[in-house]
């Protein structure tokens, strides 16, 4: 009887999990597709550079060890200041107060800029420091990793500044922030940048953390 009960609380879950999948929206099914896609890329990239900076290579010639920039520091605490802004969007749009978010748009794209630039600077820190693109094997991927990130962030920043200036439209318009929020698909679309900007940030900092490990 035992086995029998506990094979049917497993299917009952797996059903109810099946369930869940069926109700998602498609837009959110392809999100959560792409984000493991990536995390997919992110993990293959690292098993890469962690090989080539176990590799004898790296001990040839007297090239200088491998540090993080302090560059890349500064990006992290930028990057986990955004996630504050964007995990506050919903609330603002749930409170019908259009002004407030579009201003915390405008604030995270900034962040966002600012995350690339500091990265930017981190890459600069790495040349000064004898480590360029075209230097050792584990120095190179740890460029192509970064700015592998920034591509993915950038996209999410483009779809936030479109976010931004429709927002910015409606803002001043009771009528139209009316229709905004009782719109089903624009409180789909926050809760997709939501996600995946909280992912890119998670990312980057995992990421962060596994280069200070390894330096």
């Amino acid at each position: 009887m035992q086995p029998s009960h506990n094979r049917k609380i497993t299917d009952s879950g797996a059903q109810a999990t099946l369930e869940k999948i069926e109700r998602l929206h498609p837009h959110k099914m392809l999100l959560y597709l792409a984000i493991f896609g990536s995390s997919l890329i992110f993990l293959f990239m690292l098993i890469a550079f962690t090989a080539t900076y176990n590799h004898p290579i790296m001990q040839e010639g007297g090239q200088a060890q491998l540090t993080v920039p302090k560059a890349f520091i500064f990006s992290t605490l930028v990057l986990m200041l955004s996630s504050y802004y964007v995990s506050r969007f919903q609330r603002a749009f749930e409170q019908e107060n259009m002004r407030k978010l579009r201003n915390m748009l405008g604030i995270t794209v900034m962040l966002g800029f600012v995350f690339t630039i500091s990265q930017y600077w981190g890459w600069h820190q790495l040349e000064q420091a004898g480590h360029g693109l075209s230097g050792i094997s584990s120095g190179a991927y740890l460029y192509i990793i970064s700015g592998l990130h920034i591509l993915h962030l950038v996209g999410a920043m483009f779809f936030m500044t479109h976010q931004f200036i429709r927002i910015s439209g409606i803002s001043s318009d009771p009528v139209k922030t009316l229709i905004a929020v009782t719109n089903p698909y624009q409180k789909l679309k926050l809760e997709m940048l939501t996600t995946y900007w909280h992912f890119m940030d998670g990312l980057w900092v995992a990421l962060f953390l596994y280069f200070l490990f390894w330096f």
